[in-house]
């Protein structure tokens, strides 16, 4: 009876699984450490939302390498932590690298109204450029944006308020 000094036995770490074939339960593990993972990367980015689509991009990496990883929790944390950097690191490059202002147009008004339209929350300016840029009907936008008609609407109606009150 001889030691393997390379097996996993669990009485040593209780950590290892006994057998590496067992797949992780994604589902009871996003349930009890996705709270946290989101703190982990908030406390890195300083953007909430973009912490939950990292801890989101974790959990995939986990179910598609999930019979490869020994430790889950481990694996989650240290990806929560390396995408977190890894967006920071896009994000002061690609600030160094500042996107070019558009030519200017043919006349100040259109560059003024443009200059107001990009200053739109994202929403609001998603929908000023599909009804007037792509000249859709509302129901059109409601169908890309898979929002009910009505909220495009409202959208829409807020969006033309602010535009208005900008511009005059």
């Amino acid at each position: 009876m001889g030691t393997d000094p390379m097996s996993t036995d669990c009485s040593i770490d209780p950590l290892l699984p006994a057998d590496r074939s067992i797949e992780p339960d994604v589902a009871a593990l996003y349930l009890q450490h996705r709270a946290r993972l989101i703190g982990l990367a908030s406390a890195i980015t300083l953007d909430r939302g973009l912490a939950e689509d990292i801890v989101h991009e974790a959990f995939a990496g986990l179910q598609r390498h999930g019979a490869r990883i020994n430790n889950p929790i481990g694996y989650l944390q240290r990806s929560v932590v390396n995408l977190g950097i890894n967006v920071m690191r896009r994000r002061t490059v690609a600030a160094r690298h500042p996107i070019p202002p558009p030519p200017l147009a043919s006349t100040q008004e259109i560059d003024e109204t443009w200059a107001t339209v990009a200053a739109l929350p994202a929403r609001q300016r998603a929908v000023i450029v599909l009804r007037f840029w792509e000249d859709m009907t509302i129901d059109a936008i409601a169908t890309v944006l898979q929002w009910p008609a009505g909220s495009v609407k409202s959208t829409l109606s807020r969006a033309l308020v602010h535009l208005k009150k900008e511009l005059s």
